[in-house]
């Protein structure tokens, strides 16, 4: 059938180009359409659930709201893990279902889940689920800037009025924006400050000022009336539309006159007090949003569509005269520079083969037929991966990039036969038959080899998790890559070369010519001394294999997205205003740097699921300028050093680095922003984290070990008022008395809303700052009894201050806490081991409590142990096939022998270049296999084909090595030419290439060695009494 296909193609041979052309132009269209993205989504199904407890510490969230969540989420379909965090006031629990579970399922099951859960949390406990986005959605950041040089809080105030209800509203009208989270400023709320001296002397208590605003602040309907045949609404109009009428409600009767609000309270607009700041490169305080794109849409669209809606913003005149949006970090920074590596690693890889496709052919013409295997080929995967739905992405177009070898390996020996056969026969009249014997000659290895190669691709798909999802697409695309090329190396090439390539005289390429004077001789020694040859290719691989133990091994190396994210952290109970300070100085310093474009500071809470910091923790993102403009540091590791340095002059403060996309992803898969956490599982809050400060202790002795972070959940202050029964019952009082006063005048209670347009704000009761600002100040609010009596709390509470916990972590329904690291300067898994050998001896964990190792570890371990099981299966799988195209198991032996010197190579190349063992070089070496299967497929079959013609053995070895040396060593080197610019590239994304072309091109280079040299020696020692199929 498909030599039947091959003679259709040379017979109609102008059909066939003109429906390659038509294919072309569908797939150019097709590439215009696609999808592009820096990363593919590797963050699981994933569902936060934020609930809110105002006033409660964090051991009250995690027994009232945290807990009883999480009981009515366990049993879920598809629930693989339940993290949370329980802090003061908020509780994060993050459900993370199993890969493949549709999102809005999941969300459904969750909700209806949480609507019991709403039966069991107390009053005043709002719950509620968290955008369907992650936080590899956050696609654009922003800024309104007014050009002042520092901010008043009413200004801040009316910013941050501007931004949550004018700016957010419009951006998520924006198609696949799915939530806006603002950040920075004053958010605006009515406050009634109650007065203690006015609210005595009119005897007042806070429960009558607080009720009083609730009974005067609402509208009604009054039902129909019907009026000379109209039907007319009736509409009771009562809700507070100002200040002055919040002012103006009655409170009270004393002897006749009412006691208005304004008679014992100030009545102002002022802002809510905030658990969150901002500021920006260390000059002032910053308000803004981040735009979180839902999950499975495209970024750079998304970041289009926002980009020319700020800019519409900026134009119409929505924002008031002088404020601009300002973007400081966008997301499609990193996928042009990331995309633009991948491109410019096509371009000159493809340029590079077309030079030495010309020096090995030494025909314009049959170079032509070659290279133009490429174009369509990629035009056809395009094609497919847009119908498949797969995004051009770092590792999508990186595995169209490292396929252009593979793609024109069958091209190489179809032209390269043809050119051959034409040489042989020069009649003009016998030119179809000569172009389809010579493909028909080659077809079988040709074909067999691309099949081979593109099927070592299917066990990736093997791969979980992380690694799964990220190297997936690659492996997808290779082989819609390969199986085009298949389609074309059937049809359209056959076409070209019986239309382009003309009989004349073969030339041999004077470097071929070379490579057989050298090869000639050193072939004939090989065969006459084939236990030397078989002694020095074992110590060849012997001494490459104990190569592996000093190789190091990491998940997968840190691409490089031009931005870098950094978190800090001082004391646990420091003041908002402590933190922030820090903050703004810590900017300051950074500034300093040439390297960086800005820097902006969110400190606190600012309102987001995914970033529920404390305020003693501020994150920072800093936007680095173009490396070719940087000045005091050569690499991202040697200028993260040196702010290391820098900010040590900042005492207390705790520091680490990363990137936006690699924190999230990080936190998102491990719930941890670092490469490295131990995770501390146990009861006991003060027994983990002491056994965390020794684990952390350690973990910084150990060689590589930077910005090493123990989670605090200990040493926050808190002020306990606890009652006294017996005092309380004894003025007529309840427990809920006391707790309302202290609801209401310590932390300020919303008693309403006043509405302005479509803007709402709360009207907020509490106590004046100077009564609520010390223990003592605090022990003489009164409280007034049934009887009328004045009692200070003093009398009815004991006030005093104790230190507890600042956050509560959970994971898998059991209390823990984190010690995060990076490493640096060292492979992650030899840091790993040396640290678990050190932690296991110094710091002995009492019963019942045990600690697990997360963060990037967590992945390569089980990335590696897949590749433990898909390895050996893909050798398997090679061995099958090869076993089918030669219809004997000693041959497909003697072929699969390619790969143990193709892997040492792959070893040495790893070694000497300095990288470690990753996922991507344990990609590359599957890769590897297939090509280097290829060659040995090649030599074989063209050896089998001579003695099958009745040629003896000891002739038709020595011949065919002479015949098929150029296209084995045209495939090997075109295959390494077109991955060496993957070795020089600097751009982002190019480290996570690097180690698979490098561990392709020094695995080549010693496989065509064995191919060449080796294989015809074995070949003679496996054939002997055997007859070739």
């Amino acid at each position: 059938m498909l030599n039947n296909m091959i003679a259709f193609s040379i017979r109609h041979k102008w059909l066939v180009l003109a429906a390659a052309f038509l294919v072309a132009c569908v797939g150019a269209a097709s590439l215009r359409s696609l999808p592009i993205d820096a990363f593919p989504d590797v963050t699981s199904v994933q569902v936060e659930i934020v609930s809110t407890a105002a006033g409660k510490s964090p051991l009250e969230v995690e027994k009232l709201v945290t807990y009883p969540v999480e009981n009515v989420l366990r049993g879920l379909p598809g629930l693989t893990q339940l993290r949370s965090a329980s802090k003061y006031g908020i509780s994060v629990v993050t459900v993370v279902f199993k890969d493949g579970t549709d999102l809005y399922f999941a969300r459904q099951q969750v909700s209806e889940r949480l609507t019991e859960a709403r039966e069991k949390l107390g009053e005043g406990i709002e719950i509620a689920m968290g955008p369907p986005a992650t936080a590899m959605g956050e696609i654009y950041q922003y800024t309104l800037d007014t050009g002042r040089e520092t901010e008043t809080p009413a200004q801040l105030t009316e910013m941050r009025t501007l931004q949550d209800w004018v700016v957010s509203p419009i951006l998520k009208s924006v198609a696949g924006v799915g939530d806006i989270n603002s950040f920075g400023g004053f958010i605006k709320e009515y406050q009634v400050v109650a007065l203690p001296d006015l609210m005595t002397q009119y005897n007042v208590s806070l429960k009558e000022l607080y009720d009083a605003i609730g009974r005067n602040n609402s509208n009604v309907g009054g039902g129909l009336l019907e009026s000379s045949g109209e039907q007319l609404l009736i509409r009771g109009l009562g809700l507070i539309k100002s200040a002055a009428e919040l002012g103006d409600i009655v409170v009270a009767d004393r002897g006749g006159s009412p006691v208005l609000v304004k008679d014992v309270a100030r009545v102002r607009e002022g802002h809510a007090v905030r658990q969150g700041a901002s500021f920006i490169d260390g000059k002032k305080e910053a308000v803004g949003g981040v735009v979180m794109m839902l999950k499975g849409e495209n970024s750079r669209k998304v970041v289009g569509r926002v980009s020319e809606k700020v800019a519409e913003i900026n134009a119409s005149g929505v924002l008031p005269a002088g404020m601009k949006m300002k973007a400081f970090y966008t997301r499609d920074t990193v996928i042009n520079s990331s995309v633009a590596t991948i491109v410019k690693a096509l371009a000159e890889g493809s340029a590079i083969v077309v030079v030495v496709l010309y020096l090995f052919l030494l025909s314009f013409r049959g170079s032509f037929v070659t290279i133009m295997a490429l174009p369509l080929a990629s035009l056809l995967t395009f094609l497919a991966m847009r119908r498949f739905g797969i995004s051009g992405n770092l590792m999508s177009l990186g595995g169209l990039a490292i396929s252009i070898g593979m793609i024109i390996d069958s091209t190489i020996i179809q032209v390269e036969n043809v050119l051959h056969h034409l040489g042989s026969r020069r009649e003009a009249e016998h030119r179809d038959k000569a172009v389809a014997d010579a493909i028909i000659e080659v077809r079988k290895p040709s074909i067999f080899g691309e099949l081979i190669i593109a099927l070592t691709f299917i066990p990736i798909l093997a791969l979980e998790g992380i690694e799964g999802k990220m190297f997936g697409p690659l492996a997808l695309t290779v082989m819609l890559a390969l199986f085009a090329s298949l389609l074309l190396s059937l049809t359209v090439i056959p076409a070209l070369c019986a239309t382009a390539l003309r009989p004349a005289p073969d030339k041999e390429s004077p470097l071929l010519t070379l490579a057989g004077r050298l090869y000639r001789p050193t072939l004939a020694w090989s065969m006459a001394h084939p236990r030397k040859v078989l002694l020095a290719g074992g110590l060849l691989l012997a001494g490459c294999l104990a190569l592996v133990p000093r190789l190091g091994t990491e998940f997968v190396p840190v691409m490089d997205e031009g931005s870098f994210d950094m978190d800090t952290g001082i004391l646990p109970g420091a003041s908002l205003e402590t933190s922030a300070g820090a903050a703004k100085k810590i900017e300051r310093i950074l500034m300093e740097f040439p390297e960086l474009e800005t820097v902006v500071s969110k400190t606190g809470w600012t309102g987001r699921a995914i970033e529920a910091r404390g305020v003693e923790k501020t994150g920072f993102l800093g936007v680095l300028k173009p490396r070719k403009e940087w000045k005091t540091a050569k690499t991202r590791e040697e200028l993260f050093e040196k702010m290391r340095e820098a900010l040590a002059v900042i005492p207390g403060v705790v520091i680490g680095f990363s990137q936006p996309i690699q924190c999230r992803i990080d936190e998102l898969v491990a719930g941890t922003r670092s490469q490295l956490a131990v995770r501390l599982f146990g009861d006991d809050l003060d027994v983990l984290t002491q056994k965390a400060a020794a684990i952390a202790a350690v973990l910084g002795g150990v060689r590589g070990a930077t910005d090493v972070a123990l989670e605090r959940q200990g040493g926050q202050s808190y002020v306990n008022i606890e009652m006294n029964r017996g005092m309380i019952s004894r003025y007529g009082l309840n427990v809920s008395d006391i707790n309302d006063v202290i609801e209401t005048a310590l932390g300020g209670k919303s008693a309403g809303v006043v509405y302005e347009g479509d803007r709402a704000f709360d009207i907020t009761v509490r106590l004046p700052e100077t009564e609520r600002n010390s223990l003592t100040a605090l022990g003489e609010i009164v409280i007034a009894s049934p009887s009328g009596a004045r009692v200070p709390l003093s009398v009815l509470a004991s006030i005093k201050r104790v230190e507890g916990p600042v956050q509560i972590g959970r994971e898998s329904g059991k209390r823990r806490i984190l010690v995060e690291a990076n490493v640096s300067g060292r492979d992650l898994g030899g840091f790993v081991a040396e640290a678990q050998e050190k932690i296991r001896k110094a710091v002995p964990l009492p019963e019942g409590y045990y600690l697990t190792w997360g963060g990037q570890f967590e992945n390569q371990q089980r990335a590696m142990k897949t590749l433990a099981v898909i390895v050996p299966a893909t050798i398997l799988l090679i061995f099958l096939l090869l076993a089918m195209t030669f219809n004997s198991l000693r041959q497909a032996v003697l072929v699969l022998l390619n790969l143990p010197l193709a892997m040492a190579g792959g070893i040495a190349a790893l070694f000497i270049s300095g990288l470690y063992l990753s996922v991507p070089a344990a990609v590359g070496f599957i890769a590897l296999f297939g090509v280097a299967v290829l060659n040995g497929v090649v030599l074989v079959t063209y050896i089998n084909q001579l003695r099958a013609k009745g040629m003896p053995m000891e002739e038709a070895i020595p011949e065919g090595c002479k015949r098929r040396m150029r296209p084995v060593l045209m495939t090997a080197l075109i295959t390494v030419a077109s991955l060496t610019p993957m070795l020089f590239a600097v751009g982002p994304g190019s480290e996570v290439q690097r180690p698979l072309a490098v561990v392709v091109i020094g695995g080549l280079l010693t496989s065509t060695a064995l191919t060449l040299i080796i294989l015809p020696v074995l070949y003679a020692y496996f054939s002997r009494g055997e007859r070739p199929a």
